[in-house]
């Protein structure tokens, strides 16, 4: 692996930062910069670590940090040529110009909410790497505005309606993470929450319970009465089984109101 030698990166970033308005000129140029420092013999980091149908260049995390910080700046003064450079160094199939392209999409200005959280929606999938999903949901946790906007909800309600358990999985995670930041329309939760909870795989069990601790630190009553509501709508032995599960999350009063309500179904 190449040694890096700060002065020297600090020119070639200057050099391809010239070309921030030229897209294809700018991807090619940072692809270069990425193959200068191209570890071909991998490298001990987790978020580095090969994965059979992910590729990347093994570039050298202080490199990387470099790079990112001097993408924060060109995304905040240049937001429209961000934008498109994101757009496309994210189809380019490798780890680090998909970080890029997610550091450029994280700094823009709050009047792009709407073409970032398009970004979003558009590369999120359960296919990427468990670190760019990350960096994209840490991308919008911090535009808390946008944990509360329907669009938002709407796309996590995409996940949770998919037939496949890793998407609901995710949807449940992405949920858990919204919930977090004190979403506020809890009936909406509810409602979202309602058919998962009707005989839920045992797969999807631990994030399920995982985002009901959520719903109790924004409102106990609230959580309790959701978890009898839906016992009495699937009174089967299977889904009293799993909401008896929940009841040990509550304090002593809730406890004692959910078990003597679902006694009762």
């Amino acid at each position: 692996m190449p040694l890096v030698r700060l002065s020297r990166l600090r020119s070639q970033l200057n050099a391809i930062e010239v070309h921030f308005n030229d897209p294809e000129l700018f991807r090619d140029s940072l692809i270069s910069l990425f193959l200068v420092y191209e570890n071909k013999k991998g490298s001990t980091n987790i978020w580095l670590r090969k994965n059979p149908q992910f590729s990347t260049y093994h570039t050298p995390e202080s490199v990387m940090a470099e790079l990112e910080s001097r993408l924060t700046v060109l995304a905040r003064l240049n937001p429209d040529s961000a934008l498109t450079n994101a757009d496309n160094l994210w189809k380019t199939p490798y780890f680090e110009p998909k970080k890029a392209a997610i550091t450029l999409i994280s700094n823009l200005a709050d009047l792009y909410d709407n073409e970032f959280l398009q970004r979003i929606q558009n590369w999120l999938s359960i296919d990427l790497d468990a670190s760019l999903i990350k960096a994209l949901v840490a991308a919008v946790e911090i535009r808390p505005g946008l944990l509360q906007d329907k669009q938002w909800l709407d796309f996590i309600k995409k996940w949770l309606n998919s037939r496949e358990i890793h998407d609901i999985k995710l949807g449940l995670q992405l949920l858990n993470r919204t919930l977090s930041h004190g979403y506020h329309n809890l009936p909406l939760i509810f409602s979202v929450l309602t058919p998962l909870i009707n005989k839920p795989p045992f797969t999807i069990q631990k994030d399920l319970v995982t985002v009901i601790q959520e719903l109790i630190v924004l409102s106990e009553a609230e959580t309790a009465s959701f978890l009898i509501m839906t016992g009495n709508l699937f009174p089967d032995d299977e889904n009293l089984k799993f909401l008896r599960k929940c009841i040990p999350l509550f304090d002593d009063f809730f406890q004692k109101e959910i078990r003597g309500a679902l006694s009762n179904s």
